[in-house]
């Protein structure tokens, strides 16, 4: 609409105007007098300043209404648009809204003269939205994540799931190290706010219900106080096709490369064009790494729907190696259930099979009684501590090979776990799944979707 409005007026000078030189008539001066007029109806100068980062949105799309015409922000934000007609609202659109969720800024402007500003349109501040969404709660330098629970067809939202964010801090943190846990509940229409996230760390996040869950995945360090993160929750054994391509930096397709989404048993392979689909992969927001030689690999979240979704695009980046360095890769996909029985047989930890757990109660009862294992509450909240060198701790809980707490556990129904791998001391835990907190052993659960695929 815009470039066909530009268009418009400069052909009109440039007919008004002519070649020859020749002096205009009367007539044609006034048609050049009103065309002129109504190109410049209005003006409105201003700028787009995002307050959550603090900084000048730049890039920004601004939008008149009524006219159409449009503008992009330039390296200050700031921002001069022309109408044909007297300017009423202006919208702006960037994908840093779309992101935070706030999805666009309005201003309703005076129209009592033809030329407005400058005007400053601005997001919310931090402040304004913590005491919005996260009333009585005292704020630091904490994060929102929120966003909205559908199920798999994409569209119908999910009340009172349990949404719940975990890191890992360390001993600089005011609240000491080991794991920290927030949870949430979404509301009547689907929607969740977990306030209290720390920024710039690396968080992990997960939704479910007794019937639905999402796969565990995890939302890189960010430091902009607002951010928003859909879940998209599936039932026990359903699927649904993912499909995508891999390229490098310069565009060209990434040949072999290996696809890791949790849940399937085996990672897919890119072929000739970079392409890769599946449609046994598990429904729910997943989480998906993408690896192959000479890159380094990608991990992101995707959406497993029933009926298919968008296509994932991938790109990556060259590694740079440095002389004399040898670069290992430490993240591996999630364990089959192969690898499962290889570490049974070394006979370090204590492993429970289906054979066994089908005979149980529920959750907890799989932990009762274990040699080296205390469980402190009744089903469905309950906690698990090992013994250790210095009495009694709560080990690392892993679901499908991604990090998880007994909470979560206690909300799965028991017939859903294939298998339960116990380990004591922190020696005994495979690399792989070796945690930052030291003196503590670590518990790993692997559901029958994990072990099918």
């Amino acid at each position: 609409m815009t470039r066909a409005v530009h268009w418009r007026v400069g052909v009109c000078a440039a007919l008004a105007l002519g070649s020859t030189g020749a002096t205009p008539s009367p007539g044609s001066a006034r048609a050049m007098q009103r065309d002129h007029a109504l190109a410049i109806a209005d003006t409105v100068r201003g700028t787009v300043f995002d307050s959550l980062s603090p900084g000048p949105l730049v890039g920004a799309t601004v939008i008149a209404d009524p006219g159409g015409e449009s503008v992009i922000t330039d390296d200050r934000g700031a921002f001069r648009l022309g109408s044909h007609v007297t300017v009423r609202r202006l919208t702006v659109f960037h994908d840093m809204l779309d992101r935070t969720g706030i999805g666009s800024l309005s201003a309703v402007l005076d129209t009592a003269g033809k030329t407005h500003g400058p005007i400053t349109i601005a997001t919310p501040s931090p402040e304004t939205i913590w005491g919005r969404l996260c009333p009585g709660l005292r704020r630091g330098h904490e994060q929102i994540v929120f966003g909205a629970a559908r199920t798999a067809d994409g569209s119908t939202r999910v009340a009172g799931v349990r949404v719940r964010a975990s890191w890992d801090s360390d001993a600089t943190s005011r609240l000491g190290s080991g794991t920290r846990v927030v949870d949430a509940r979404t509301d009547s229409i689907g929607t969740f706010y977990v306030c209290g996230v720390p920024a710039n760390t690396d968080v992990f996040l997960i939704g479910y219900s007794v019937e639905l869950s999402s796969g565990s995945i995890g939302l890189p360090a960010n430091p902009v106080p607002l951010r928003r993160q859909d879940l998209i929750l599936g039932a026990p054994g359903e699927t649904g096709t993912v499909r995508g391509v891999v390229q490098s930096a310069r565009r060209t397709p990434v040949a072999g490369a290996s696809i890791d989404i949790d849940g399937l048993d085996k990672p897919l392979t890119t072929d000739a064009t970079g392409r890769f689909s599946t449609s046994r992969a598990p429904a729910g927001t997943r989480s998906i790494l993408v690896r192959a030689v000479g890159f380094s690999p990608v991990l992101l979240a995707i959406d497993v729907l029933r009926a298919g979704g968008d296509e994932v695009h991938v790109e990556l980046d060259r590694n740079v190696f440095l002389p004399g360095v040898k670069v290992t890769e430490r993240t591996s996909a999630p364990v089959l259930r192969q690898e499962f029985e290889e570490r049974r047989h070394l006979g370090i930890g204590q492993f429970i099979d289906n054979t066994q757990i089908r005979d149980l109660h529920n959750v907890r009862s799989i932990f009762q009684g274990r040699p080296g294992v205390t469980v402190q509450g009744n089903q469905p909240d309950f906690t698990l501590y090992v013994t250790a060198n210095a009495g009694y701790c709560q080990p690392a809980i892993f679901l499908d090979g991604f990090r998880s707490d007994t909470q979560v556990l206690a909300a799965m129904n028991k017939d859903r776990i294939a298998g339960v791998e116990i380990y004591l001391r922190p020696v005994e835990i495979p690399a792989r799944y070796a945690v930052v907190q030291r003196g503590c052993g670590a518990v790993l659960v692997w559901t029958k979707d994990a072990f099918s695929r």
